[in-house]
């Protein structure tokens, strides 16, 4: 069924790149350091391939039904009821994503800024404005989120441009020291965040305008190679700057920033790379609060889909209360190691599955 609200598709590939860059352009560099030292960004490469090729499936499941999404045409080619199996650990997982997202938040804030604020105030509020921009509409979250978007992007290449007198080239050296393990390692810890990620997005290419199409691919793959050289970027002058001492800090980029010092005029700038994770933060958790409520009124043939939007979003801010109750160590070892699993698990492989029935179906038919 034809989506009401309708989107270009060079709209619908800055979303994808907002997604995509979200949280990651300052979360992704100090594990992914910690796992492949010097070679983090031929694991950036490793993934980004991965990437291409998830995106390419997803392409390809929009040109053989493209008014249909993922539920819809699992529905059409599996039926009913293998398509609640393979829907509910995409749902899951989902609950996990946005409650993860937005507990980043609180923990970033928490750990760096106000640490006397409960992680309970950062979450709500976060989660209060989630729900509001979603029910705004993808259309009106296509437009809004262009100048924040912009500013960050603009922050961040100003801090790594700011920084290039204090690159060290020896930092990069050895490329890898202990072989090709770490590398396929921090490979695997980036396919899972972020490049999986972007299955959710087989949910959203039916919002894009039918004249449009032929442009979609093109404009996707350009959000996904530009994705790639901005974590690319900020990960090697995280090297290049803090050198092995990267790998022990989660918001690496964070303590970058906070060495930048010119002429005692350009100072205390880490406040930017905190707008940065917090905007970023709260547009990929809207787009991920959308899929979600976008996959729950497919598999129920919901159509008041504004009315789920209230009560999805709490459940998601009761996901990520539940994830934080049980240890921070415990969460940052979800991300870290289970996230990418998760993934190939929820994601991928219902994925897989409706592609492969789906290219069957049409050469039987």
């Amino acid at each position: 069924m034809k989506p009401k609200e309708q989107i270009g598709a060079y709209q619908m590939s800055f979303l994808l790149f907002t997604f995509m860059t979200g949280s990651s352009i300052v979360n992704i560099p100090g594990p992914l350091i910690a796992y492949a030292s010097h070679g983090a960004w031929i694991s950036l490469l490793l993934a980004l391939a991965a990437g291409a090729a998830m995106l390419g499936c997803v392409l390809l499941l929009h040109r053989m039904y493209p008014r249909q999404s993922l539920i819809e045409v699992s529905k059409a080619v599996m039926g009913r009821w293998p398509t609640v199996l393979i829907a509910i650990p995409f749902l899951w997982f989902q609950f996990h994503m946005a409650g993860g997202i937005v507990l980043d938040i609180g923990l970033f804030m928490k750990s760096t800024m106000l640490r006397q604020t409960p992680l309970v105030i950062f979450s709500l509020s976060i989660f209060i404005v989630v729900a509001l921009t979603v029910r705004s509409g993808l259309e009106t979250m296509s437009r809004m989120f262009v100048m924040p978007m912009f500013l960050v992007i603009a922050f961040v290449f100003l801090i790594v441009l700011l920084l290039a007198g204090d690159y060290d080239i020896t930092g990069l050296q050895p490329v890898m020291p202990d072989g090709m393990k770490p590398i396929l390692l921090g490979a695997y810890f980036t396919y899972g965040f972020p490049y999986a990620e972007l299955i959710l997005f087989s949910m959203l290419l039916p919002y894009v305008r039918s004249q449009e199409h032929r442009l979609l691919a093109k404009g996707m793959y350009a959000a996904l190679l530009l994705n790639g050289f901005c974590l690319l970027c900020v990960t090697l002058c995280t090297i290049l700057v803090l050198g092995p001492m990267a790998s022990e800090l989660k918001y690496s980029m964070f303590v970058v920033a906070q060495t930048v010092d010119m002429m005692e005029v350009i100072q205390r700038i880490e406040s930017v790379m905190g707008f940065s994770l917090i905007a970023n933060s709260f547009m990929k958790a809207s787009i991920t609060v959308f899929v979600l409520k976008e996959t729950f009124c497919k598999l129920f043939e919901f159509r008041e889909d504004k009315l789920l939007v209230f009560p999805l979003t709490m459940a998601c801010f009761l996901f990520s209360m539940l994830f934080i109750s049980k240890g921070e160590a415990r969460w940052v070892n979800a991300v870290t190691v289970l996230h990418p699993l998760e993934a190939t698990v929820c994601y991928l492989l219902p994925l897989l599955l409706v592609t492969t029935a789906a290219s069957f179906r049409k050469k039987l038919s």
